[in-house]
């Protein structure tokens, strides 16, 4: 069956019951939209708050760790044993020196046992240029080692400094801004920088999101869990919110940032989380929202193919039916099996084309018997009248002597009359019909001589079958030498040509004869287009454009137009998929 489009008309049975179901569901479709949507928005609000309260979490043991830290080595600054040893060095000998510097490492050793986050503690004494480390021990310095460890105290804003990539908690006394100015002491914290990066990639594993701890006002010291600085602290955004703790929220391309400020330590920690992970948890969410519009959309193409088949379908082909009727096709039959009112519709049609048919028969059939006569009259005007020019033009080759031509040109003749006479069948296919022109064409050839010339193109393997009213061609040929090339002395020029358009083929003979007038042009365009009949010159070629009309319709039949050789050309349009259809597409079930 052909597809039939279907058109917009607002008043069609099946676009107002789409419509109306479109109605119902569309509003069910929208709540439940609105409803995944706000329950994803809900889930993502608990994710972020659930992220914000892991940030705080590490915040609270970061600042834990640091203020107790902080106050270890301010108690320590303090010790009697530490503070005072610088003072009692004067009066005191080599071995209560040492002595003393072996109970202040002890002390250190257990300073760095308090906190996984403390690498190492230190101690310098300048006036003997004496290092105390819980990891190294006691050792000679100089004094640019504790000079220019002292000079970065502070360097970071806050409680910490930093010095040779490392982290210190610093204390001296006196406290001087001069480094170059020796102390009593000083005492330092170093703090683990694999330890805090270590806890850093422990919270990042839970959380799904990469941890970055910066400190100072311009990032001087970073640690992460990842492996290169978050964007949000490449100074691509500034951080807001530096007056209070508080978590700032970022989105810059694919990924979220939670940031969260200490102003007492001057350290920043960000959480940069991609935006996968943060919306995983709602990934279900979102599957079933495409889960509820694909089967929305389903369920929608499911009922307009139900209307199409149940109600559109038939009646399209009720509607080709009558398409078909109004095209004259009075012999079509709608056959199908339906017991509902389409069934019934179908029947009644059925009925109707039964009778039109009956009604218009025997006038087309009379139609048709009134072509054959013209054409069996037509053959009979054409055989004696051809006859005799062949026998006088026998004549003239006889009284030359030109055997040669004489025997070329009965062949010719014999191939002709034996085409003419040997049956009564009324079509033949188009290879038969090109060979009985070409035989016609050769005669004429030799008949006119050399002041005659041909071009024959060769026709396509799939048009030689085509099933065409006979002796279709030569009338037409006929007309070229009788009417355009009669009276050329020379250069006279027959083409032929072929041109296929979708189903149909058209045959082009044209000539460059110079006797069309330009009001017998039209005159042979309207008897061709009204597909009359008439009497004289040219009733060979009316005849040939009814029998044509007959047996293809009336969309086919004879051209008429100007050649661009400057003749006549007529074109003969036939359908390669034979006559006129007689049947009406069934309806499937």
């Amino acid at each position: 069956m052909k597809p039939f489009a279907i058109r917009w008309n607002p008043n069609s049975i099946v676009i107002k019951l789409i419509g109306a179901f479109l109605l119902v569901m569309l509003p069910l479709c929208v709540l439940s939209i609105s409803i995944t949507y706000y329950s994803s928005n809900q889930m993502q609000a608990e994710v972020e708050r659930a992220n914000e309260s892991k940030l705080h979490f590490y915040y609270s043991h970061l600042e834990f760790e640091l203020q107790r830290m902080t106050a270890l080595v301010t108690e320590y600054s303090l010790d009697d044993a530490l503070s005072t040893f610088s003072t009692r060095i004067p009066i005191m000998s080599r071995y209560e020196i040492d002595s003393n510097l072996n109970d202040i490492l002890t002390k250190l050793l257990q300073v760095k046992e308090t906190s996984p986050y403390i690498s190492d503690v230190v101690y310098y004494v300048p006036q003997i240029n004496k290092r105390v480390s819980a990891v190294d021990g006691i050792r000679e310095v100089t004094d640019r080692e504790w000079q220019s460890l002292l000079g970065t105290m502070g360097n970071l804003n806050g409680a910490l400094s930093k010095y040779q990539d490392e982290l210190y908690l610093l204390r001296s006394n006196p406290f001087n801004l001069d480094s170059n100015v020796p102390p009593n002491f000083l005492l330092g914290i170093k703090l683990s920088s694999a330890e805090l990066k270590l806890r850093l990639k422990e919270f990042a594993a839970s959380g799904g999101s990469d941890i970055t701890l910066a400190f100072g006002s311009r990032n001087e010291y970073v640690v992460s869990s990842a492996e290169e600085l978050p964007k949000l602290l490449q100074g691509s955004i500034p951080v807001a919110g530096k007056e209070a703790v508080s978590v700032q929220r970022y989105r810059i391309e694919d990924s979220f940032y939670y940031s969260l400020y200490d102003q007492a330590n001057n350290f920043t920690l960000t959480a940069d989380i991609p935006n996968t992970v943060l919306m995983k948890p709602i990934h279900i969410y979102s599957q079933l929202l495409r889960l509820l519009t694909v089967v929305s959309v389903g369920i929608i193409v499911l009922f307009s193919f139900w209307t199409y088949r149940t109600i559109h379908r038939p009646m399209a082909v009720l509607i080709r039916g009558f398409r078909k009727a109004e095209q004259g096709q009075t012999g079509i039959y709608i056959t199908h099996s339906r017991k509902d009112e389409f069934g019934y519709m179908y029947s009644q049609f059925n009925e109707m084309l039964r009778h039109l048919h009956t009604l218009i028969q025997e006038n087309y059939v009379q139609q048709i018997r009134t072509g054959e006569a013209e054409l069996k009259h037509l053959q009979s005007q054409i055989t004696p009248h051809f006859l005799y020019n062949s026998l006088f033009s026998i004549k003239q080759m006889a009284e030359v002597e030109n055997v040669e031509l004489i025997k070329e040109f009965s062949d010719y003749l014999g191939q002709y009359f034996r085409y003419i006479t040997r049956d009564s069948a009324q079509e033949v296919t188009l290879q038969q019909e090109l060979d009985h022109a070409l035989v016609y064409l050769a005669i004429q050839r030799i008949r006119f001589g050399s002041r005659i010339r041909a071009e024959v193109d060769d026709i396509e393997p799939g048009w030689r079958g085509i099933q065409v009213p006979r002796v279709l061609l030569q009338p037409i040929i006929e007309n070229v030498f009788e009417h355009g090339l009669q009276h050329k002395s020379k250069n006279g020029l027959l083409k032929m040509s072929y041109e296929q358009v979708e189903d149909r083929l058209s045959i082009i003979i044209e000539d460059n004869g110079d006797s069309l007038s330009e009001e017998k042009l039209i005159q042979l365009q309207r008897q061709f287009g009204s597909g009359e009949s008439a009497q004289g010159e040219i009733t060979g070629l009316l005849n040939v454009n009814q029998r044509l009309r007959i047996k293809f319709g009336s969309g086919f039949g004879l051209q008429a137009e100007r050649s661009t050789l400057g003749g006549l050309c007529i074109r003969v349009n036939i359908s390669i998929k034979g006559g006129a259809g007689n049947a009406a597409d069934d309806d499937s079930r």
